[in-house]
């Protein structure tokens, strides 16, 4: 039988943490170009623990489309 694909890399739920959208703050943002018009992002993406910035999906989606 075939092992898994994701065998070894399931998370417990206390491995993650919220973190506010690097668009909160536009002053250190890289992608502040793509922030909504109405001025910082308020948005919070739950990702694990080793991860140090995140760009939401919605600033993610303005930044595809190129808006």
């Amino acid at each position: 039988m075939r092992k898994s694909k994701t065998a070894g890399k399931r998370r417990n739920p206390a491995d993650y943490k919220n973190l506010k959208c690097q668009n909160s703050d536009l002053d250190t943002s890289k992608y502040a170009k793509y922030a909504p018009l109405d001025g910082p992002c308020k948005e919070v993406v739950n990702v694990p623990g080793d991860v140090d910035r995140v760009l939401c999906s919605f600033c993610t989606s303005r930044s595809a489309s190129g808006k």
